[in-house]
């Protein structure tokens, strides 16, 4: 067989052989494909399994779920899970496709359940308008999902107009740490605007869940990565693509392990800032301004603070664990029997 993967078509074979070498490399990684009755590609899941365990052992049990269309000839979208370790967004798995629809969402959602494991408290966050948050709640019944305020914002905003006062009061809430100052905080909005986010689920605040988590900082936009990953945005073939994203996880985990190294202090750099803020302004009703508050009478603040803060934990999740980068196609193994894959029509 030819090891080319430089053409679509050539790309498409040899996916399988790819994906052998992932798994390779990078022992008991989580990779599908999902063809059609043909043959013929429609999708594709892959998360590394030492990123897996950084995030069960290591990351805020929360997972930004969202889909983004791309450019391609063939390949029409992307599907990908984020997670925050102490300091910074963190790409966990992806899945890439021919269509976003209604089984893409749901088989994309099924291959991660897989990946993380069963019976895990695990809490997603998904933009409001995207078509995967319709299905998490069908394959992950007994998770909380929820919202990124950012959406929630816009929804707001073309049903009630936008204004300052909606814009501070709105992020207030959304930056409280309890229920009850949540509430607190909700109650001080408009009439109008507690109309609209009661319809999308007041009740079912995140923090009844798992308290003490910054729900805003996973308001990314996942076509971050797709900047990152520019080679994302031209027509080129699907090992291309892959290898691209593996190579970026890959780089990631490399940086992430030396600035670890370097740190010098209790906390992570972001959750330091943080603090710093909340110990200037402790009336800014928190779980950080307590800690801050009732650290400068000689208590210790790590009680306070969740462990995936602290300097320790992220240095632990990236020195320990390393992605291996699949070697080029010459040096591939190519297993006895593999799948077979045909360019979609």
């Amino acid at each position: 067989m030819s090891f080319s993967y430089n053409n679509h078509e050539e790309s498409f074979t040899n996916l399988p052989v790819y994906v052998h070498n992932i798994h390779r490399t990078n022992p008991h990684s989580y990779t599908f494909i999902k063809t059609d009755v043909l043959d013929r590609f429609e999708l594709c899941f892959v998360a590394i399994r030492c990123v897996i365990n950084a995030f069960l052992g290591c990351m805020l049990p929360v997972i930004f779920i969202g889909s983004v269309r791309i450019r391609g000839e063939y390949l029409n979208s992307m599907f990908v899970a984020v997670a925050m370790d102490g300091n910074i967004t963190t790409l966990i798995a992806f899945g890439i496709g021919v269509a976003n629809n209604v089984n893409s969402c749901t088989w994309f959602l099924m291959r991660l359940k897989d990946a993380i494991g069963e019976g895990r408290e695990v809490a997603f966050i998904t933009n409001m308008d995207d078509t995967i948050s319709s299905f998490v709640g069908q394959v992950f019944p007994e998770a909380y999902h929820g919202y990124s305020s950012k959406s929630v914002l816009i929804y707001c905003r073309l049903r009630i107009g936008q204004s300052t006062n909606l814009d501070y009061l709105f992020f207030r809430a959304c930056k409280t740490y309890t229920t009850q100052d949540f509430e607190k905080s909700f109650s001080k909005l408009s009439h109008d605007a507690r109309e609209v986010l009661a319809n999308i689920g007041k009740t079912k605040c995140a923090r009844t869940y798992f308290p003490n988590i910054r729900w805003n900082v996973l308001n990314i936009n996942i076509t971050e990565f797709l900047l990152v990953l520019s080679v994302s945005q031209r027509n080129v073939p699907i090992i291309t693509l892959i290898d691209a994203i593996v190579q970026y996880i890959q780089q990631t985990f490399a940086e992430r392990s030396v600035v670890g190294g370097m740190l010098n202090t209790v906390f992570t750099p972001y959750t330091e800032m943080v603090l710093h803020r909340r110990m200037q302004n402790v009336g800014i009703a928190c779980g950080h301004a307590i800690a801050a508050a009732r650290y400068t009478k000689n208590t210790e603040l790590t009680d306070m603070v969740q462990i995936y803060y602290l300097a320790d934990v992220f240095r632990t999740t990236y020195q320990t664990r390393n992605v291996n980068v699949i070697p080029p196609a010459l040096e591939w193994e190519i297993p006895e029997s593999f799948m077979v894959v045909l360019i979609p029509m």
